[in-house]
């Protein structure tokens, strides 16, 4: 009866209460990490400043609620990523076309997936990228695995992080 009693009662807590809290600020960790270059620029060639210069410190903040994810970093427009595992449609950071990302937390994870055109014009092909935000046991540690996919070619990107 107890184990029934327990089932029931975990079965009532959300899950966003299940995951860990990614809240804070994050450092990339530049030794570990193989970041993506800008999604705009082209697939052979880094944009100084823009996640090619793994010299440069890059800080994200994260801001977790129940209900969304909140990113900046200097890479990126904000992004408030939505919890509840739907689809949802924004702009891209061009404005040019319509980007349509999901976003779900998993144990001690977020997996965000991305779909939009490529070129940042519509019509253009799609490319779909797909994250795996993985923290470590201890919390001080965020692995975010960027897997991106286009009609020539797939790229995994990994980037490290640490908890300031």
């Amino acid at each position: 009866m107890r184990t029934f009693i327990l089932a029931a009662a975990l079965a009532l807590i959300p899950v966003s209460a299940l995951a860990a809290d990614l809240s804070g600020t994050w450092v990339r960790d530049a030794a570990l990490s193989k970041p993506a270059p800008y999604p705009n620029y082209w697939l052979t060639r880094a944009a100084p400043g823009m996640g090619g210069n793994q010299n440069q410190i890059f800080v994200m903040r994260i801001t977790q609620t129940a209900a969304d994810v909140t990113v900046s970093d200097p890479l990126h427009n904000l992004r408030t990523l939505v919890l509840d595992g739907k689809p949802h449609v924004t702009r891209t950071d061009t404005g040019m076309a319509d980007l349509t990302t999901t976003a779900a937390l998993a144990g001690a994870g977020l997996t965000v997936t991305s779909v939009q055109p490529y070129g940042g014009m519509p019509g253009n092909v799609t490319m779909t990228a797909t994250e795996n935000w993985a923290l470590s046991a201890d919390g001080k540690h965020l692995t975010i695995t960027t897997v991106r996919v286009l009609p020539a070619t797939t790229q995994t990107h990994v980037e490290v992080f640490a908890r300031q």
